[in-house]
């Protein structure tokens, strides 16, 4: 019984190693690579939702017994966790997304960014005043 769950342990390990590296993107489009202070921005909200995604994983109830039961209990606590700090990025305006496909997203993000603008500003917009009536003809007598 031990040897299959350190078989199955091995095995949801090795599904970790070979997960695609990801980063983060601004929902509005807009790179921080060269924007310092975009970047100054990331890395406070970052940290304060690390220390979100901490607290997450800080709270629960622990399985001390060790073996299968154990191992599934944290690596649930720590999915938790990260959903915690993901929806804190998000709250904050960034999305997680596959940093091969970062590029892609960032284009994307930018051209619905500019749609939403177009579409505040519409509704925003006065209202085109209603043309007057031409005057009508008086009848002469």
């Amino acid at each position: 019984m031990r040897i299959l769950a350190v078989v199955m342990l091995c095995a949801a390990l090795g599904g970790c190693a070979a997960a695609p590296k990801m980063g983060w993107v601004r929902v509005d489009g807009q790179s921080s690579r060269d924007n310092p202070v975009l970047h100054t921005q990331f890395e406070v909200d970052r940290t304060a939702c690390i220390g979100e995604r901490n607290k997450a994983a800080l709270s629960g109830v622990s399985v001390a017994s060790g073996g299968l039961a154990a191992a599934m209990a944290a690596q649930e606590r720590s999915n938790a966790a990260d959903t915690v700090g993901q929806g804190c990025m998000a709250e904050k305006g960034y999305l997680l997304v596959k940093e091969d496909e970062a590029d892609a997203k960032r284009a994307e993000l930018a051209r619905v960014a500019d749609l939403k603008k177009q579409q505040e500003a519409a509704a925003t917009a006065p209202a085109p005043k209603p043309k007057k009536p031409a005057a009508a003809a008086k009848p002469s007598s």
